[in-house]
């Protein structure tokens, strides 16, 4: 069930971008409506199957992938990750629906009209957020979280303004030492606790019994790798000029969906492996 989430918008994308054929440009706008539209509305009968007054993970599916790694294609909903795929799904459905018309007039030095890949783009990064809030493996998480960094480049690069070029190899930059941070973290938890497995419950159970000097450095490792995403000060100077070059769509993804992620992770990782010492480190971050 939650598979499909991640499929939707996967498939169509490569469906709207390996198509052989020239295609005409309302055929792959009301295309790409009907992918995003059927991913919203699948979002919806997920909540109807969802029991608001139970804890823990719903829905949940495994399928072991490359064991050697401990990877694992495992994934989970619970009351932290549900409303942010509603309000991911929701988001990449107007930016879809009302995009083209705002990205074309941009900037008079854009390309010409580009759509089809625009529409791919924007399916790309909503199959990756959904796969990263949906992922119940660490190392699935970082290859979803990942996902994203390149259609977000392009979407920025094509269709920015006049400094686009700058802004979003700035992005680009900050994003990929964010996503190499938060791996080290995740490998070190591997590595430091003897993990066979990266999925979540089964370094959630072993992670606390490091010591907590060691915890401290992991914890400020995926701080720093999200805080970059959320952004925090003084990690956030890639904002700015992603947001102001950034076409109106593009920024309704970088604000509404891209960012959540970040604090999402803060909370499911920083919060939920280490709440000892994020208890101690906290009062400093709201500081």
């Amino acid at each position: 069930m939650l598979s499909i989430l991640i499929g939707l918008p996967l498939f169509g994308s490569l469906v709207l971008g390996l198509w052989p054929k020239k295609m005409d440009g309302k055929w792959v706008r009301w295309s790409a409506v009907a992918v995003m539209s059927a991913a919203l509305i699948w979002s919806i009968v997920v909540l109807l199957h969802f029991d608001l007054n139970a804890t823990g993970m719903q829905l949940s599916e495994y399928v072991p992938w490359i064991q050697p790694l401990g990877l694992s294609y495992s994934l989970g909903m619970d009351g932290l990750s549900l409303p942010l795929i509603l309000l991911t799904n929701l988001l990449s459905w107007v930016v879809i629906v009302g995009g083209v018309g705002k990205i074309m007039g941009h900037d008079t030095s854009t390309p010409p009209d580009r759509s089809r890949l625009f529409y791919v783009l924007v399916l790309l990064v909503n199959a990756g957020v959904t796969g990263g809030l949906l992922a119940q493996n660490l190392l699935l998480f970082i290859i979803c979280y990942e996902l994203e960094l390149i259609p977000f480049y392009l979407l920025i690069v094509i269709w920015g303004g006049k400094q686009r070029e700058y802004a979003a190899t700035k992005f680009l930059i900050y994003t990929a030492i964010s996503g190499v941070i938060i791996l080290v973290a995740f490998l070190a938890m591997g590595w430091l606790g003897e993990f066979s497995s990266f999925d979540y419950g089964d370094i959630e159970s072993k992670v606390s019994g490091l010591p907590q000097i060691t915890q401290l450095v992991l914890l400020t490792l995926l701080i720093i790798g999200f805080g970059i995403k959320v952004p925090f000060v003084p990690l956030h100077s890639w904002l700015p000029d992603a947001y102001v070059e950034a076409s109106s769509p593009v920024a309704i993804l970088l604000g509404g969906v891209l960012s959540k992620l970040g604090t999402y992770g803060l909370v499911r990782f920083c919060l939920g492996l280490f709440p000892e010492t994020w208890a101690l480190v906290s009062p400093g971050i709201l500081s």
